[in-house]
């Protein structure tokens, strides 16, 4: 069989056609734009304005709730930006992708159709083999997150990530992967507590609280009857305008205080102060605030902490170790090898509290590279340690990784034993 079967020179009033003749709702796969047109006259619709500096377009079938929809991706430099449409031959996004395009592929069942634009202001079609085949959309499903597209959710509203129609600002794209991406890990730290019983969550440093009110409303939606949520954070404003957000959206059982992680208590006249906190989360909190964090969790015995540390400077100047020296030596990787450090250290100061630890990926925020999630499961009531001794062998698996690593005594230990978790140690933050 030839490479190539057939070429179509096609003006741009002719494009309808060609896509009319592909029957593209029964046989396309795949489309992929590159490079707007420099000399082409946009219109002035809702599809060229989103395509105003594209760099790449692809298209596929995907199906949804109500049937098979076409995806557009939208690529501008490292981001994307998702769109529905309906799928047909005059959809969008295939008439103005082989309008603004100058060059791209339509893959379909029956043939392949690459184009690109002539110095004339011709449409050129080569047909080639088909390359693609049309299986299961299964394969092409839209990735089901647990906050979906296209349905209105009031908090993501009022943050501004969403219309009242559901659909995701261009910009705030990122942002409604990170709120996903964090539910996933919620879900899975909630199968630990059943939804008809007590359940109190601390959020420290919660800023803005996209995170805090996407897990509001998580639990709200899966039935959780008996829940409170308190955020924290150090900024007077900050905290006002999100009590000021929970309260127009009616999240009666949520509330904003101004603090410090370390001098935090749980307000007397709350209606959980006779309860110890039985989720905590920290999500970038700078330096030792995370162990700060650790401190109050372990303080309380809460069955499940999750902590995304951030700015881990407190081992930098003190790393020394002459193997190692290759690494530590220059200021990038000497940071990069601090982090490590100092997360395996509290991983391993949680192991020895009897939790079970893990060290898994969060998806990168906006403002900070760091993206470690640490989570620890008390799985077993026998296993649970109110306090340690520095004489106990996983205390010392903890010292001797530190003493490996030339780190003195950490903000943790010290912290650990002015509260009497670590005993056999004297505490003085000057003697650090």
């Amino acid at each position: 069989m030839p490479d190539m079967k057939a070429k179509t020179l096609l003006r741009p009033e002719q494009l309808k056609g060609f896509l009319d003749s592909l029957d593209v709702a029964e046989t396309l796969v795949y489309a992929v734009f590159s490079r707007l047109r420099d000399g082409y006259a946009k219109e002035n619709s809702l599809f060229t304005r989103q395509a105003e500096g594209c760099q790449k377009l692809k298209l596929r079938p995907v199906a949804l709730k109500g049937g098979i929809q076409l995806q557009a991706e939208f690529q501008f430099g490292p981001k994307t930006f998702h769109q529905q449409y309906p799928l047909c031959s005059d959809s969008e996004p295939l008439i103005e992708g082989l309008r603004s395009f100058a060059e791209g592929t339509l893959f379909t069942s029956r043939a392949d159709y690459q184009f690109h634009w002539t110095a004339a202001g011709l449409c050129q079609i080569a047909e080639k083999p088909p390359t693609k085949s049309r299986s299961s959309l299964s394969h092409n499903r839209q990735k089901a997150y647990l906050l979906s597209e296209g349905e209105a959710i009031p908090f993501l509203v009022e943050l501004g990530v969403m219309d009242t129609n559901g659909r995701v600002s261009q910009k705030r794209y990122d942002k409604f992967r990170q709120i996903n991406k964090y539910l996933e890990f919620a879900e899975d730290a909630l199968r630990h507590f059943p939804k008809d019983k007590p359940l109190y969550i601390v959020d420290f440093g919660s800023g803005k609280a996209y995170l805090t009110f996407a897990l509001y409303h998580y639990l709200m939606d899966r039935g959780y009857s008996q829940f409170q949520v308190t955020g924290l954070d150090l900024k007077d404003d900050v905290v006002a305008f999100c009590n000021d957000t929970a309260r127009r959206l009616g999240y009666d059982r949520l509330h904003f205080e101004v603090g410090d992680i370390a001098n935090f208590q749980i307000d007397e006249g709350s209606p959980v102060s006779a309860r110890r906190p039985d989720m905590i989360i920290s999500l970038h909190a700078c330096d030792i605030a995370t162990d700060a964090a650790l401190v109050k969790g372990l303080q309380w015995g809460c069955p499940v902490i999750l902590a995304v540390p951030c700015c881990q400077h407190e081992f930098f100047h003190q790393l020394i170790s002459p193997a190692m020296d290759p690494i530590i030596r220059y200021g990038v990787t000497r940071d990069k090898q601090a982090t490590l450090v100092t997360d395996a250290s509290r991983c391993l100061m949680l192991k020895a509290f009897g939790y079970s630890v893990e060290m898994v990926e969060f998806i990168t925020m906006e403002h900070t590279p760091k993206n470690v999630l640490i989570r620890a499961y008390q799985e077993r009531q026998a296993e649970q340690r109110p306090s340690i001794n520095i004489t106990d062998p996983a205390y010392r698996t903890y010292r001797d990784f530190l003493n490996l690593w030339g780190v003195g005594r950490t903000y943790l230990e010290l912290e650990l034993a002015r509260t009497g978790l670590l005993t056999g140690l004297v505490y003085s933050h000057e003697k650090r």
